[in-house]
C-alpha cells in the first residue's frame, strides 16, 4: 500500500515538471527565436551570428545612405551644369554688349563728325542767303534783267544739290558694307584719294575685308610717296591673311618703299621672298630687276 501511494506521488510529479519546464527536444537549437539549452561554444556561435546580423543590418543601412548621397550628388551636378550653361550664355551676352557698345561709339564719332560738316556747311548756307538778301534788296532798290536773276537762281540750286550730294556721300551708315567697298574701289580707281582713304577706314572699323582694305590704305600711301605709312598697312594686311591675290604686288611695294626709306637689308629681304614665293608673277620680273641694282 506505501509502496503504491510512493508510485502515484512519483507519476504526479514527473507531470507538474513536464508541464513546467521546455522540452529536451528543442534544447541546442540556434534558429529558435529564443534558443536554450546551448552549450558554452552554441552561445559564443549564437553571439557571432547576432553580431554579423547587427553588422549586415548597419552595412545595408550604410548603403542606402551612399545611394541617397549619390542620388543628391547627381542632383547637385545637374545643377553645377545648368549653372555652367548659364555662364556661358551670360557670357556670349556680354560680348554682343562689348560689341554693341564699340558700334555706339562708332556711330557716336560718325555723328560728331556729320554734325561738324554740317556747321559748317550751314554756315557757308548762311553766307549765301545772306548774299541773296543783299541781291534781293538791291533788285528792290533798282532794275534786274531776267537773264541776271536766272544766273543767280542757277548757281543757288547748284549750290543745294552739290550740298545734298555732298551729305548723301559722307553719311555711310545708310549703305551697306558691299555697296561702300564698291564705291570705295571705284574712287581709288578715278585716285580720288582722299575720299577712297575714308571708305576703306570705314570698312576695317566695321570688321568688313580688313586685309584687302588695309592693301588699299597701303597703296593710297604708297602712290602719294608716304612710304612709311605703306609699310604698315601692308604689313596689317599680310598678317591678317597672307593668301590674297594681291600678295606679289604687296611685297614689291614694300620692299620699294623699304628701299626709298633706306632699309636695303629689308628690302633685299622682300624682292627675295617675293622671287621664292611668286616667281612667275609680274611683281617677281620687277623684284628681280631691282635685286641687281641694291
Amino acid at each position: 500500500m506505501k509502496k503504491l501511494l510512493f508510485l502515484l506521488l512519483l507519476s504526479v510529479c514527473i507531470g507538474y515538471a513536464q508541464t513546467q519546464e521546455p522540452s529536451a527536444f528543442g534544447a541546442g537549437d540556434l534558429d529558435a527565436p529564443e534558443p536554450y539549452g546551448l552549450s558554452e561554444d552554441e552561445r559564443y556561435i549564437l553571439k557571432n551570428r547576432r553580431a554579423i546580423e547587427a553588422l549586415q543590418r548597419t552595412v545595408l543601412k550604410q548603403q542606402q545612405i551612399i545611394q541617397e548621397n549619390r542620388e543628391r550628388v547627381d542632383g547637385l551636378q545637374s545643377i553645377v551644369e545648368g549653372l555652367g550653361d548659364r555662364a556661358r550664355s551670360l557670357e556670349k551676352s556680354l560680348r554682343r554688349l562689348e560689341d554693341l557698345n564699340r558700334s555706339v561709339d562708332d556711330l557716336k564719332a560718325k555723328t560728331d563728325e556729320l554734325a561738324k560738316t554740317q556747321s559748317e556747311n550751314f554756315e557757308q548756307i548762311r553766307t549765301v542767303l545772306k548774299e541773296l538778301g543783299a541781291m534781293i534788296d538791291s533788285i528792290n532798290e533798282k532794275y534786274v534783267d531776267k537773264e541776271r536773276f536766272n544766273r543767280l537762281e542757277s548757281a543757288f540750286l547748284q549750290f543745294k544739290e552739290a550740298y545734298e550730294s555732298f551729305i548723301k556721300r559722307t553719311d555711310l551708315s545708310s549703305k551697306s558694307n558691299v555697296e561702300i567697298y564698291k564705291e570705295a574701289k571705284a574712287l581709288f580707281r578715278k585716285k580720288r584719294d582722299k575720299e577712297a582713304k575714308r571708305y576703306f577706314s570705314y570698312l576695317i572699323k566695321n570688321h568688313y575685308k580688313p586685309a584687302t582694305s588695309n592693301y588699299y590704305l597701303g597703296e593710297i600711301a604708297y602712290r602719294n610717296g608716304r612710304y612709311k605709312e605703306a609699310i604698315a598697312y601692308y604689313k596689317r594686311s599680310a598678317s591678317i591673311y597672307d593668301k590674297s591675290s594681291f600678295m606679289p604686288t604687296l611685297l614689291l611695294h614694300t620692299a620699294i618703299s623699304l628701299e626709298r626709306i633706306g632699309d636695303k637689308r629689308g628690302a633685299r629681304e622682300f624682292y627675295e621672298s617675293l622671287l621664292s614665293l611668286y616667281s612667275k608673277s609680274k611683281a617677281a620680273a620687277i623684284a628681280k630687276k631691282n635685286l641687281l641694282k641694291l
